[in-house]
């Protein structure tokens, strides 16, 4: 896939150093969780690989160990490079500010809890980045939890879990600019600790922008009846293939 001036996205950073409490007591920590059979976070790299990216930064924190040794430094064909996030308890925004300087070119992003069909991420870079970041966003709500968005003509004009006024949701799925470390940065130096915080101060400045993917599959992994809902979805995927 090929975004602004040609140039392929070939790298994703994924966060990963969560501790995932409401799945920590079933057998593993989260995004080690089987998924039929492969563990969370191998089923992203799968997913990543078969859009086209090329090499995976891991951002790793609560026992960031038993990722690296389960995962390795390749999977699938992904070459895969390690961050530690030291202040990952503080928030996402930590874990994702650990990747700052990495990155030449725009990228994908994603949480290491989530998960999809490939052409959720294809439909991501479809899109280029002409300001800061594009979102992917559906239309669907599947969970109290879920991260709410207020857009307006393709715009961002509000993010967060207790928004009043909303019309889609986070997927967890982002193409984004260098430029976003910037705005990490401010956003950091005014006290926010979470990921949805720098992406409301890109949305404030007008840099940010969302993709429809309602209709495509996609599972925030935070229960049992999550996994569940994931394991259908590499189903339909395999059924596909």
């Amino acid at each position: 896939m090929f975004g602004k001036y040609g140039e392929s996205y070939s790298e994703a950073l994924i966060l990963a150093a969560g501790e995932g409490s409401r799945l920590k007591t079933h057998a593993r920590q989260k995004v080690l969780q089987p998924i039929a059979g492969i563990p969370l976070l191998g089923r992203i790299l799968q997913n990543l690989m078969e859009t086209g990216i090329q090499k995976a930064h891991i951002v790793v924190g609560y026992e960031g160990h038993n990722v690296r040794e389960e995962i390795g430094k390749a999977y699938c064909g992904l070459e895969i490079n390690y961050l530690t996030a030291q202040n990952w308890e503080k928030g996402n925004l930590y874990s994702f500010m650990e990747a700052n300087g990495i990155f030449r070119k725009e990228f994908i992003l994603c949480m290491g809890d989530h998960i999809s069909d490939p052409q959720l991420v294809k439909s991501l870079m479809k899109a280029s980045v002409e300001d800061v970041l594009v979102l992917a966003t559906d239309r669907i709500s599947y969970s109290y939890d879920d991260t709410k968005v207020l857009e307006k003509n393709g715009r961002i004009l509000s993010i967060g879990k207790k928004l009043d006024s909303w019309n889609c949701i986070d997927t967890g799925f982002f193409l984004c600019s260098p430029k976003m470390f910037d705005y990490g940065a401010k956003a950091t130096e005014a006290g926010a600790s979470e990921l949805a915080d720098c992406v409301r101060l890109v949305a404030t400045n007008g840099y940010a922008r969302v993709v429809d993917i309602t209709g495509k599959r996609w599972v925030d992994v935070d229960t049992i009846r999550d996994i569940e809902r994931a394991k259908k979805l590499v189903a339909k995927h395999s059924q596909k293939t």
